[in-house]
């Protein structure tokens, strides 16, 4: 679902969401401000990172060459860059000489230039971002900031327009999911479907989304039938998925991934669900009980728990117990696949990508009226990619493999040819 553009003379037309030749760039610039300002603020922290190297070496010769005797790298430390007319942390690298005096980058102090907090730079970049002119962007975002060329190499601009060609398109085929979480986050009216996976070293990614109905299983279906058509493996290795509960999103995951898919309830929505049907006055009560009972360890003590908790529940109200009996071996998946407690915690609900919806609502709320189902889901889109960047690996990632065994072991027996290796 990313922003696709073309430059026709003067003019820059989407290709993608909107009518060819909607708009003109300045239009189109007004419309897409978010999703265009943080794409090319991400953009402008590669390049500045780039370019800063590209000194460090131009000085101090190439790593480990040693050409330059009298001057050594003296490691990293945080930064910021003006871009945008904001501060970015980016990381600086530090040169000394061997008496102990530290080298100025002249790069790096040019980056942090006040007088230089205008949306020129940045505009430029967008435009050769948009027009896929990679080679022209980064040229001209280092000359609006006083770059000289000879910092800038052509060898340079060629490695980091392919640094940005990369930011810029997402491929899914060198992702190796063992774990998918699927969940739905509402923008103005519009509800989208989100899939973020896990890869087996603990690594988030955002897998892709769909506008549509969590009810609707045919919705659900095409946002996974996109993930493997960008290179997802669907078959050959069992994974994980983590949903909501929705019956139509769980006959999708069904219909599209059968034997190879091992399904985990989110336990956080199934509570949710339990205590809506109950008074106010009972709903902290059962709530503790129910996180009680998840927290157990083994498989047997959970379900021992929440089945007491359905039998007291049936006394009082008659559908909770049977919100909380539905699909209920289902909740406790992690718990059967015996994980270790940090990892079951992370898999036992579908919080793991909350914090992706949350950077998403911050960036949405600015928006008083939303025009068009294609807007929201572009300003999701850049929402999404730039949450993403701030993504650390899951808790308790160094048990990964014990996860991959177990889903292992369950597709042997259901009879599936398992391929045991993941690069």
């Amino acid at each position: 679902m990313g922003i696709k553009v073309q430059k026709v003379g003067d003019q820059i037309k989407l290709l993608e969401a909107v009518p060819p030749g909607a708009f003109n760039f300045e239009g189109l610039r007004a419309e897409l401000r978010l999703e265009m300002d943080a794409l090319a603020v991400s953009a402008g922290k590669l390049l500045v990172e780039g370019i800063v190297s590209a000194e460090v070496d131009a000085i101090a010769g190439v790593k480990y060459s040693r050409k330059h005797e009298g001057i050594d790298r003296w490691g990293h430390q945080p930064g910021y860059a003006i871009i945008g007319g904001q501060k970015v942390p980016v990381k600086r690298p530090r040169l000394r000489t061997t008496e102990g005096n530290e080298l100025p980058l002249e790069s790096y102090e040019r980056f942090q230039d006040h007088e230089r907090r205008t949306s020129a730079v940045l505009q430029r970049l967008i435009a050769g971002i948009s027009c896929r002119s990679y080679p022209k962007a980064v040229e001209e975002f280092s000359e609006g900031y006083g770059i000289s060329k000879s910092v800038v190499s052509r060898e340079m601009i060629a490695a980091t327009s392919e640094e940005l060609r990369r930011l810029v398109e997402r491929d899914l085929s060198t992702f190796e999911a063992v774990a998918i979480l699927i969940d739905g986050i509402h923008v103005g009216k519009t509800l989208l479907i989100v899939a973020l996976g896990v890869n087996i070293d603990g690594t988030k990614q955002i897998l892709g989304f769909r506008e549509g109905s969590s009810e609707n299983a045919d919705v659900c279906v095409s946002l996974l039938e996109d993930m493997v058509r960008r290179g997802l493996r669907s078959e050959g290795r069992p994974v994980l998925v983590i949903i909501d509960g929705s019956k139509a999103l769980h006959a999708a995951v069904d219909r599209f991934f059968g034997a190879w898919a091992v399904v985990q309830r989110c336990e956080i929505h199934k509570r949710r669900n339990v205590l809506s049907h109950l008074p106010e006055k009972y709903q902290s009560q059962f709530g503790r009980k129910l996180s009680a009972a998840y927290k157990m360890k083994t498989f047997d003590q959970a379900k021992s728990a929440l089945t007491a908790v359905v039998k007291e529940l049936e006394f009082l109200n008659h559908s909770a117990a049977a919100s909380l009996l539905e699909g209920l071996d289902e909740t406790l998946t992690v718990h059967a696949l015996e994980l270790p407690e940090l990892l079951r915690t992370t898999f036992a609900s579908t919080n793991l990508i909350e914090s992706a919806f949350s950077r998403a609502r911050t960036a949405t709320s600015n928006v008083k009226r939303w025009q068009n189902s294609s807007q929201v889901q572009r300003w999701m889109a850049t929402a999404l990619v730039q949450a993403e960047k701030g993504f650390r690996k899951v808790r308790g990632y160094r048990a990964m493999p014990i996860l991959l065994n177990a889903l292992n072991g369950i597709a042997k027996e259901r009879g599936l040819a398992v391929e045991e290796k993941i690069n």
